[in-house]
């Protein structure tokens, strides 16, 4: 996808077996830090057996596809924003392995969850877990954050696995979820798009939505709202499809 005109690609994952950072940055290394890449990592609700992604060909699982756009005429704005509020002490990521946790403060990880979520729900973890990601900070960016989603639990080491890295030293800290919130995050991510574009917002149009299987599980029917708060940033003029 590396050739000349690259602007921007979008990307469709496997969900299960893909650490979402090692992706991204194997992709970026690939095409370059000037090209926009956005998407998501596919779900299958609290399930967590098995995830499917086609390109060109039936879905299946272990798959990762991706669109590229082409050419000076294509303008690309994208933004990301949670919504999620924190709560409990924040505490330092003290062992950890690629998107694997270990310890938060030198105690087991699981451990952690289960004194806060309780023993009948951490039972439903991983499922359960989506409705209580983690925030994490790196020190030396304090004002930089990142959320990271739950994609498994091994209770025999007491670690959790999350969809990207989880890095030895940084700060973690628990979320949990807020309607309002939620949905005015939707619309910052939103306008961040459009500003993104700036004032070359013109020709044809089209707004590409991911949000989290978390967000609609805990939301339900409120989901809408996270739809119309985004609709009211792009403008009716402005096209809507997603995931």
């Amino acid at each position: 996808m590396a050739a000349p005109g690259l602007v921007g690609i979008f990307v469709l994952s496997d969900g299960l077996n893909v650490n979402g950072s090692e992706l991204v940055a194997g992709i970026i290394g690939a095409v370059g830090q000037q090209v926009s890449v956005t998407g998501g990592l596919a779900g299958d609700g609290a399930e967590f057996r098995e995830t499917l992604v086609g390109a060109d060909c039936p879905p299946r699982k272990q798959v990762v596809a991706a669109v590229g756009f082409y050419g000076a005429a294509i303008r690309i704005g994208h933004g990301s924003a949670g919504g999620w509020d924190e709560f409990g002490p924040r505490r330092q990521i003290t062992r950890s392995r690629g998107n694997v946790l270990f310890e938060f403060d030198g105690g087991p990880a699981l451990d952690l969850y289960k004194r806060y979520l309780g023993e009948d729900e951490t039972r439903g973890l991983p499922g359960f877990g989506l409705l209580f990601p983690l925030r994490i900070f790196d020190p030396e960016r304090p004002n930089h954050d990142i959320v990271r989603t739950i994609l498994a639990v091994d209770h025999e080491a007491r670690s959790m696995t999350f969809a990207g890295d989880v890095p030895e030293g940084w700060t973690a800290q628990l979320m949990r979820g807020n309607f309002d919130r939620l949905a005015a995050g939707a619309a910052l991510a939103a306008r961040q798009a459009t500003d993104g574009v700036g004032a070359a917002r013109s020709g044809d149009q089209l707004a590409i939505l991911v949000s989290c299987i978390g967000r609609r599980l805990l939301m339900g029917q409120h989901t809408a709202d996270e739809l119309e708060a985004a609709s009211a940033e792009f403008g009716p003029q402005i096209p809507q499809l997603g995931f």
